[in-house]
Formats: structure tokens, sequence, C-alpha cells
């Protein structure tokens, strides 16, 4: 009997714009949020994606905002971050993850609502194949979409 073959490996990708996602780095399980550390409630999130990923068959991606959402619209409030992206996304490989996407948060995103993102930017360019958020995670204009519209519209 001969043994299994090892999972696929696939290079870590990082993307900067969500309108111009190339084929292979759709279809994606992505955990979605502002992961601006890599704390144990960011872990938990991961993990579930990456197990939901292994089960699929399909690579696992972390979706992320640049800048973080509280810089746009709080511009003078202090700095927060835990890391520079370029730690997250050493941090990211280390732990197994394929891609990082960061979304450029600007005007266009902030007037979005949570159907659009989902339409837009999860379905249309990412091609998502599962989406996996913290039980806090709001988006849309105005905070309009949390875990409950982001399930009816998934």
């Amino acid at each position: 009997m001969r043994p299994a073959p090892p999972p696929l490996q696939r290079p870590f990708e990082s993307l900067s714009d969500y309108k111009n996602v190339p084929d292979h780095c759709r279809g994606a399980v992505i955990a979605l949020g502002n992961f601006d550390g890599l704390h144990r409630g960011h872990q938990a999130v991961i993990n579930q994606a990456k197990d939901i990923a292994a089960k699929q068959g399909a690579p696992v991606a972390i979706a992320t905002f640049n800048p973080h959402p509280i810089r746009f619209f709080k511009p003078d409030s202090p700095p927060f971050r835990l890391m520079s992206s370029r730690q997250r996304e050493n941090l990211l490989k280390d732990y197994g993850v394929d891609m990082l996407f960061e979304i450029p948060f600007d005007e266009t995103l902030r007037d979005m609502s949570d159907e659009d993102f989902v339409q837009i930017v999860l379905h249309e360019r990412f091609g998502a194949r599962h989406i996996i958020v913290g039980e806090d995670f709001q988006f849309g204009k105005g905070r309009c979409g949390n875990i409950d519209s982001l399930k009816a519209l998934g």
C-alpha cells in the first residue's frame, strides 16, 4: 500500500487590490476581519477557516482592511496596531495561511452596503468558498452588516 501524498504546498500570496484577483487566488475559505494582531481570538477564527479549507481541499486566506477602518474614520487617533503589515504577513505564512488579501479601505468601500460588499468583494472578486468572522464583526456602510446578515447574504 502506498502512503498518502503530502498535502499540496501553495506559495504564499499577498494581494492589496480586490479588483484584480488572479484566478488562482479565487475560491478560498476566507477568515475576514481586522487582524491587527494574532491573538487567541484571531487564531480561533483562522483555525476554523483552516479546518474548513482542509475538508474542502481549498486554500485558506485572510482578508483584512488597510488602513484599519478606524484610521479612516478617526485619522487623529493614536496608532494601535500590534504589528506591521510585514510582520503580520510573516506570522500568517508560518501559521499555515495561503493568502493575505489586504482590502484597501477607502471611500468606495466605506459607502458599500453589506449586500454590495458580499456580492462584489467576497463573491465576484474573491470567489469566496466560505467566510469565517469573529462574533463581533460588522461591515458595510454605517456598520449595517453583521454575522447574521453575512449568513443571510451568503
